[in-house]
């Protein structure tokens, strides 16, 4: 009794230990110096590029991968309309606040005498005189605040740099397309983004659910029959087609159709001087081993052409070699003149011709530099007020030009080099020392079992063409042998003339023999000098000649 009594006074003294140490303790606070170091660099311009995908708990371990659901997002939406102070924490709310103002566009004339709507949003400089246009993008400016918004709340989440270009240019957006619903011919039209992204998930949602839906689900909209395992791919996929984005940067206003992209983009705005990943191949400078990646998978060129030896490093440059080497046909014709480009890019670049004046002016203060073409304008700024001047140093010897196309020549003139199989020019690299050099060093990563153009006999003087196939449920893209009206009349001249000879070949030749031929040599006045007589054997065959054979009798 006396042994128990002694430990229930011990459990006593203990207990009230516990609690004398826990009222001392209710008059400190208590903060976690790492949270409160982080808050203090959230708002500067920090380099850590750790991101809410790879967060790690205390005691080392990788968490799992949690995202934010979108409809967790706490949006503060600000409309920039002028003279408009108005806010809201719901994105239907601002929608419908900002297409009230399609009422509020002013309207002026421009320099051809055309009265346009100007859209009023701060640092937007779109006019049109089409109302469904004007409407159609001032909408558009409520769905591109709410994106700017949710990169600004993932950036404050997560330690990311903020974007150092030029916010002037923010609130400039590119006009949607028409927004036509084409989910099972439904045709309905749209002014408003936001909305036509409800209608089109409205759609969507309507299919079973499931991780794995018995016979998939198919993609309904107009053209496409993509077939997906579940409702969240096809969600996915069916951005493709509304050309949807979930996220905006709020210092540049680009859009990003996916989370990774636009950390990337955040990531890139590291100064060089602290990336510290290289490239071996070019010397350039990224900010991340993934960006370094991405980016040495462009010097590996795995898409041959199998029309000549041509290898291209992604389909797209594929696409577009077949299209200007390879395709004589000419899409783009212009609407001013005979001329027809081979790509929209070209056409825009011809229509400067027609232009009158110049299209492009130097920014910098002071300077009345203009020119016709964005390309001589980068030229001029990096020639003039960068004071940088490009050099193409040959390495075999000292010489160097300003122009590539004149060390192209030395190279092939005074050291006898030879361009690459199925290339048009040579590539040159910029090395440490600031000078453009000879690319000595090209990597492919080609099948030849899987390849069957390595096989085939190079192609040479062919021109080919384009010819969409309609008779099939997708459209598809054939390339075809262009065969003009020369090349059709050189086709029978040579079908004629093989004709003629296989005449030739079946008719009976006659039975010669014993024939003599006497041969004289006479001089410039015509005096015989000499002869000679020649005997022919019997034969039923003459030699072989380019024309039809002669026959002597």
């Amino acid at each position: 009794m006396a042994e128990f009594a002694k430990k229930l006074i011990t459990s006593k003294d203990v207990q009230e230990r516990c609690n004398d140490w826990v009222e001392s303790q209710k008059n400190f606070t208590y903060a976690d110096e790492t949270q409160c170091k982080r808050k203090q660099t959230d708002d500067d311009d920090s380099y850590n590029t750790d991101s809410e995908f790879d967060s790690v708990s205390e005691c080392g371990t990788k968490r799992r991968r949690v995202v934010l659901p979108l409809k967790r997002e706490v949006y503060h939406l600000s409309c920039e309309w002028i003279n408009c102070k108005y806010k809201a924490n719901h994105v239907e709310r601002f929608v419908n606040h900002a297409g009230g103002h399609v009422s509020d566009l002013s309207t002026r004339t421009n320099e051809k005498g055309i009265n346009v709507y100007v859209c009023q949003w701060n640092g937007c400089l779109y006019e049109s005189n089409d109302p469904d246009e004007i409407s159609r993008h001032v909408n558009y400016h409520a769905y591109h605040t709410k994106l700017k918004c949710i990169g600004s709340n993932i950036r404050a989440r997560i330690k990311l740099p903020k974007c150092h270009r030029d916010s002037e240019w923010k609130n400039v957006v590119d006009l949607p397309a028409p927004l036509l619903c084409r989910w099972e011919e439904c045709l309905k039209r749209f002014r408003n983004y936001q909305l036509y992204l409800y209608h089109v998930a409205a759609h969507i949602e309507e299919g079973p659910r499931g991780n794995k839906v018995e016979g998939g689900l198919e993609c309904k909209w107009t053209g496409c029959s993509s077939l997906y395992p579940n409702l969240y791919k096809l969600r996915d996929h069916i951005r493709r087609h509304t050309k949807e984005k979930i996220v905006g940067c709020p210092d540049c206003g680009a859009t990003f159709a996916s989370n990774t992209k636009f950390f990337v983009h955040c990531k890139r705005q590291i100064p060089i001087d602290v990336q510290g990943f290289q490239c071996s191949h070019c010397n350039k400078f990224y900010p991340t081993e993934g960006i370094l990646r991405d980016h040495v998978r462009l010097h590996v060129f795995n898409y041959k052409c199998s029309l000549c030896d041509m290898s291209c490093e992604s389909p797209a440059s594929l696409a577009k070699h077949v299209r200007y080497r390879h395709v004589s046909t000419r899409s783009f014709p212009c609407q001013l003149c005979s001329h027809a480009a081979k790509s929209q890019q070209d056409l825009d670049s011809h229509m400067t011709v027609h232009t009158i004046g110049p299209n492009f002016s130097c920014h910098f203060e002071g300077c009345l530099y203009k020119c016709k073409g964005a390309y001589t304008l980068d030229r001029h700024i990096e020639r003039v007020h960068c004071m940088q001047v490009r050099w193409y140093c040959c390495h075999e010897c000292p010489i160097k030009y300003r122009k590539s196309y004149r060390l192209t020549k030395h190279l092939i003139e005074a050291h006898r080099l030879q361009l690459p199989s199925g290339h048009t020019r040579f590539q040159y690299t910029h090395d440490e020392d600031g000078c453009y050099r000879l690319q000595m060093v090209r990597y492919e990563a080609i099948e030849e079992e899987n390849n069957p153009s390595i096989n085939q006999p190079k192609i040479q003087d062919r021109r080919f063409k384009i010819k969409l196939n309609k008779n099939s449920s997708m459209p598809q893209i054939e390339i075809l042998e262009d065969l003009d009206e020369q090349g059709e009349e050189d086709e029978e001249k040579e079908t004629e003339k093989k004709s003629e000879e296989k005449s030739y070949e079946r008719k009976s030749m006659p039975v010669i023999s014993n024939i003599l031929i006497s041969i004289d040599e006479t001089d410039a006045e015509g005096n015989i000098i000499r002869s000679r007589t020649v005997e022919a054997q019997e034969t039923m065959e003459l030699p072989p000649s380019e024309g039809p054979p002669i026959i002597l009798t």
